[in-house]
């Protein structure tokens, strides 16, 4: 087997279906096999999925987070590389038959592989960043809100590649990276449950001396939030309560102690804007406000630098 497609799920079979459809469709000259992860869905997803030949269903009965789930899928996995992608994609070529001969090709030491995503219109959206700092975070709250008001904030282009590039860490929702690299650098931190997990683990590849690589031939379109729409919080709560607690997250297993515990004294004088926003109910902002102040737990720090 060359390649496990892992895909979590979490009442998403409205968009799963046209994914895995689109990966049959499209994935030639290649053996693979598709792993679907369900996170407790209650759209009748396992019915619908545990019925399709085309997979393997692994039926959690909870939401554990996208990361644990990927895991729990990767236990299964019988690939010599792993293709985590997002159950909110399409692919629109042979794109798995891409990154595979690119990960054979490449003559250096290769960590995770991703290309330039699409939106439905064929616009090229977020597909790649760099690793992120306390200080970044504390100048965009300072610093952006006002360039806005004065409309002079213009957010930062993503270049395309001629053909290849080194990042710092793709996006979550393609991700491809052999079996051998998660087996020396780990797979997602238990820790995340959604937002910078992938992030966290990009960031292991490198300091184990692996390159992060986004390839311009691969093409998938990513119907962003899709994948995330549980509808039973607010956008709000869903995005960003979850993000910051992320974001906490990330900065405790990456930053000096002293960093992290300065920037929790900062960050929530810095956040108190949120109350003056009209498009947040109060019980939302106070929700919000909470989680500012929300103790962190890193699951015993699994993962050491």
């Amino acid at each position: 087997m060359k390649v496990s497609i892992i895909i979590v799920n979490y009442n998403t079979l409205h968009v799963i279906l046209p994914c895995i459809d689109s990966i049959v469709t499209h994935t030639k000259d290649i053996d693979y096999e598709i792993i679907v992860v369900d996170n407790g869905s209650t759209d009748h997803s396992i019915e619908t999925l545990q019925n399709d030949p085309r997979l393997t269903l692994i039926a959690v009965g909870k939401n554990i987070g996208f990361g644990k789930a990927n895991n729990l899928g990767l236990t299964k996995a019988k690939g010599e590389c792993i293709f985590f992608l997002n159950a909110d994609t399409l692919l629109k070529n042979n794109a798995i038959k891409l990154f595979y001969d690119f990960a054979n090709q490449y003559q250096g030491r290769l960590g995770a592989i991703g290309c330039m995503l699409e939106d439905k219109e064929g616009n090229t959206i977020h597909s790649y960043g760099s690793f992120p700092k306390m200080s970044h975070a504390i100048q965009k709250l300072l610093w952006i809100p006002i360039l806005k008001a004065l409309r002079l904030y213009h957010p930062p282009l993503h270049n395309k590649p001629a053909n290849w590039m080194k990042v710092d860490y793709i996006t979550g929702a393609d991700l491809f990276v052999s079996k051998k690299v998660l087996d020396e650098c780990g797979a997602f931190h238990p820790a995340f449950f959604m937002y910078f997990e992938e992030v966290e683990m990009e960031r292991r590849f490198m300091l184990h001396g692996y390159d992060n690589i986004v390839i311009n031939r691969p093409r998938i379109i990513h119907l962003e939030g899709e994948s995330s729409n549980d509808g039973k919080t607010s956008r709000f709560i869903r995005d960003t309560v979850r993000q910051q607690y992320s974001e906490y997250l990330y900065f405790k297993l990456t930053e000096p102690t002293w960093k992290y515990i300065l920037y929790r004294i900062l960050h929530p004088v810095l956040r108190q804007t949120v109350w003056f926003n009209p498009n947040v109910s109060l019980s939302d902002k106070w929700l919000y406000v909470k989680q500012l102040f929300v103790t962190v737990k890193t699951e015993d720090n699994e993962y050491s630098y």
